[in-house]
């Protein structure tokens, strides 16, 4: 697995002649060049289902994220999967609760896992999903993640048939590509058939299958409900396209924008089926798109214009 984002290091060199000078030199390091080989067990179908199944379940029940920590024991030869207390109708947000876990909720995780308590289990990464976006890593994602070592995913398209996948791993703040058919146990016969370069795109295809199994009762009790307080959404000024970065690529724009309308709409109460209803009848409008089009291109908003409107009648420019 080859490194794909260097966490920026700096190097001094100090020189010293005494009585006369001191001289210190700081290098910052711009690029550089690392591989990963990854050697440890892969997920079993069935803990992978597992947390599939959860992602579904709150996806659907709960109109939000949510998220599970991944934990391997390369004694054990196997990995564990835990969702930890945390937020349910968050939207695209996944936020664990900051509650200590009691010693019996500790006894229950290892159970799951078959297996007494054990320092032998080390957290090493994270799942979480994003709905019905598609799977990408976020700016919030990378910042949660870079200082925490291990294998982190994001599925996305969860109301879909094939859901996507997107995964880096994290070790010492340097980011790798990863080659999921390492974490998943593809079949040696299936893998001999086609090309090595296609065996991430298998194990991706695989993982991605809709398959519904049972999850462990406490991954639901975990979903806690907080009630938040409900501000108002106050819009910007003007709809001013000129501030934005529009040399982004188109997906990731498309990807954040549905995110924040997901994350908003859930503060207030919001269904996805209801915003993604409403999002369906303005593309299909062609008053809307008339009216929309207006805006954006004078920078203007529709509440500025009905506020310039006179009831009944149009004033001249």
């Amino acid at each position: 697995m080859k490194l794909i984002k260097l966490n920026p290091a700096e190097v001094s060199e100090t020189k010293e002649v005494p009585g006369l000078l001191n001289c210190r030199i700081d290098y910052e390091v711009k690029s550089a060049k690392g591989r990963l080989d990854y050697a440890g067990p892969k997920f079993t179908p069935e803990l992978w289902h597992q947390v599939m199944s959860f992602f579904r379940w709150t996806h659907k029940e709960m109109q939000s994220e949510s998220q599970v920590r991944l934990y391997v024991n390369h004694q054990l030869g196997r990995w564990g999967a835990w969702a930890f207390p945390q937020e349910a109708r968050t939207g695209m947000n996944a936020r664990e609760l900051p509650t200590q876990e009691t010693p019996e909720q500790a006894r229950q995780r290892f159970a799951s896992w078959q297996s007494e308590p054990s320092d032998d289990w080390l957290y090493f990464g994270t799942v979480h999903h994003h709905c019905s976006a598609s799977a990408f890593q976020s700016s919030t994602d990378e910042q949660n993640e870079w200082n925490q070592d291990g294998l982190h995913l994001t599925v996305g398209r969860m109301d879909a048939e094939q859901h996507e996948l997107h995964a880096r791993l994290y070790l010492g703040g340097h980011c790798f590509e990863t080659d999921l058919s390492r974490f998943w146990p593809v079949d040696p016969a299936l893998a001999a058939m086609v090309p090595p370069a296609m065996r991430d795109e298998l194990a991706r295809f695989q993982m991605g299958a809709k398959v519904t199994v049972d999850f462990p009762d406490a991954w639901r009790t975990n979903l806690v409900e907080v009630k938040v307080e409900r501000r108002p959404l106050l819009p910007e000024p003007r709809w001013d396209l000129d501030r934005l970065d529009m040399g982004r690529r188109s997906r990731f724009r498309l990807d954040e924008a549905l995110e924040e309308i997901h994350q908003q709409c859930a503060v207030l109460g919001i269904p996805e089926q209801q915003w993604l209803a409403e999002l369906t009848t303005l593309a299909a409008d062609d008053v809307s798109q008339v009216i929309i089009e207006a805006c954006l291109k004078h920078g203007v908003l529709p509440d500025e214009l009905l506020a310039e409107i006179t009831p009944g009648s149009f004033e001249g420019a």
